[in-house]
């Protein structure tokens, strides 16, 4: 099992990271024109050359160590994502991320125990009648639940 907001897959080849400081997050920016730009495509991935979701894409790329998004300041930063403040933003135009739906999955991953791992499972949640299928699903009891029920050790692979 893996150690819960620890340990993460790799959106790139899919092996364990191990801990924050061997992971990064790149993600994709409409423009760099503006600090307010659309930001999407967030990716969990090992730091270093080897593993890059994006090698070849032409529109511009931010990166950042995982532990710029972790723990009280890590959730401040995300925070900013969605909504600056009225501090540097008097007018509310929206969050700076493109899809808010493939964001807060990101914000799961990094945030909510045990999410990181159940996730892989969740299409055999789908059809098993033992899950009740609501927003309870993602408290921690039911994701080491799925884990246990359908999990395989990770560090093996």
């Amino acid at each position: 099992m893996l150690e819960p907001l620890t340990q993460w897959i790799c959106d790139a080849c899919g092996q364990v990271i191990k801990s924050a400081d061997d992971g990064y997050v790149e993600w994709l920016v409409e423009s760099e024109e503006s600090l307010f730009s659309s930001q999407y495509g967030f990716k969990i991935i090992h730091s270093g050359e080897e593993c890059t979701c994006y090698p070849e894409e032409e529109i511009s790329l931010n990166d950042a160590p995982l532990e710029f998004f972790l723990r009280d300041r890590g959730y401040l930063n995300l925070l900013n994502f969605l909504d600056i403040g009225p501090l540097l933003m008097k007018e509310y135009k929206g969050p700076r991320v493109k899809y808010l739906r493939e964001f807060v999955e990101f914000m799961r991953r990094l945030t909510v125990p045990y999410y990181e791992e159940a996730r892989l499972y969740f299409k055999n949640v789908q059809t098993d009648e033992h899950f009740v299928l609501d927003d309870s699903i993602y408290q921690e009891e039911n994701l080491i639940k799925i884990i246990q029920k359908y999990g395989r050790d990770l560090e093996d692979e």
